[in-house]
């Protein structure tokens, strides 16, 4: 289940980004805003061939930001850290931590950021949240990057991009330049980008990217989304979404060309909705996202169905049950199936797959003592013909914003 949206300037669930201090709040000697985020976090997974993962890590983030000084320059730094309570040496794999299970501890953002004529100009280790380009944010540490970017918004349309030269995956301590994250092996090179939504409407947008990573390869992307209104308990939205890829330069992960596309539906009805998802992948290769979560509809917990030649369908549901007397419970789950599924290295036919996927959050509500502890329950089962077995994953966690 894909939730695609852009980082708002202020600190959030997924580290600090620039923007105004909240009104509110403890200040440090010179209007500096502590942000300090607690989870603890377990996973436990058997693949469809029984490799086993498991680990269960205790930590989260520790950031200050300064006040925009002069009205024009604002500096943060935020530490992440993710602890081993429990990881057994032969069940790595995780990436709640490291790959041998040690410990992470890096200082996976450091910027100073200048605004000037409704612009923010952000230099060096920072958030992106992009459809290919994303914290992807599922574990202990999300990915950070080194990176040069400048973003704003004129009238209805925000936009974003820049250079990003270096990637902190989420299971890493280090930054290693954008190609070798790609997989390339010659010339190190980064990634150029420009991206630009139009929300023309209540949650309804129009969104285009692009992703140059030099000598290696390039993505397009563009969706939509058009909500209808039908009364004050239901409404509708259609979306479509188009992302094609291919090779370029010196072609260090080979030459191809290939893409996806996928579509949706979706009924809201009070407290209950229901989607239906459809999604294609090019023969020439699978879809490639080695810089965050894949942008497709069908993104599930174990797989994204974007193996070349895939179509793939999806069926979901939701419900809040603030609107039943329970607030800050929801539950969703969701059901995708893939068929005609191809390996590109060879043309030949790979077996279809299912993946089930549920999941349960409880947030207390604003006020409360425990106001932004929020857990979290998921719960994937993924099948695939001729497999030995079902492969399962478990993952429980708890985020904890603490207030000052």
């Amino acid at each position: 289940m894909v939730a695609a949206a852009l980082v708002a300037g202020a600190a959030c669930g997924q580290g600090i980004v620039p923007g105004d201090l909240p009104k509110e709040g403890f200040r440090l000697p010179g209007g500096i805003e502590p942000v300090v985020q607690l989870r603890t976090y377990y996973f436990d997974q058997e693949s469809t061939s029984g490799t086993p993962s498991e680990a269960w890590a205790l930590g989260g983030w520790f950031g200050l930001r300064s006040p925009w000084w002069g009205d024009v320059f604002q500096a943060a730094l935020n530490f992440y850290t993710s602890q081993p309570l429990y990881a057994p040496d032969d069940k790595g794999g995780t990436r709640l931590l490291r790959s041998n299970q040690d410990a992470i501890n890096v200082l996976a953002e450091a910027f100073g950021a200048v605004r000037f004529a409704g612009q923010t100009l952000t230099m060096y280790r920072q958030l992106i949240n992009r459809p290919f380009i994303n914290p992807q944010d599922n574990r202990m540490v999300p990915n950070t990057f080194e990176a040069y970017t400048l973003s704003g918004t004129v009238d209805a349309v925000s936009y974003i991009g820049g250079y990003i030269t270096k990637e902190k995956v989420r299971d890493s301590e280090s930054f290693r330049w954008m190609s070798n994250v790609a997989g390339g092996s010659g010339d190190q090179t980064g990634v150029a980008f420009a991206s630009a939504t139009w929300n023309f409407v209540k949650n309804g947008y129009v969104r285009v990217d692009e992703q140059h990573t030099f000598d290696v390869f390039n993505t397009f992307y563009a969706d939509v989304r058009f909500p209808l209104q039908i009364d004050d308990q239901t409404s509708v939205a259609l979306g479509a979404q188009y992302y094609p890829q291919s090779s370029v330069g010196a072609e260090q992960l080979g030459s191809f060309s290939t893409w996806g596309y996928g579509l949706q539906a979706t009924l809201s009805y009070g407290p209950v909705g229901a989607q239906l998802y459809w999604t294609q992948t090019g023969s020439d290769r699978d879809t490639l996202n080695p810089y965050g979560s894949h942008a497709s509809y069908l993104d599930m917990m174990q797989v994204s169905f974007n193996t070349a030649g895939e179509k793939a369908w999806g069926i979901g549901a939701n419900v809040d049950f603030a609107k039943v007397g329970a607030p800050g419970l929801t539950a969703a789950a969701m059901y995708a199936s893939g068929h005609d599924r191809l390996d590109y290295t060879t043309g030949a036919p790979m077996p279809d797959r299912s993946e089930t996927d549920v999941r349960v959050d409880y947030a207390f509500p604003k006020g409360s003592l425990l106001e932004g502890f929020v857990a979290t329950f998921r719960y994937s089962w993924l099948r695939q013909d001729g497999a030995p077995q079902t492969g399962t994953q478990l993952r429980a966690y708890v985020n904890y914003a603490v207030r000052f």
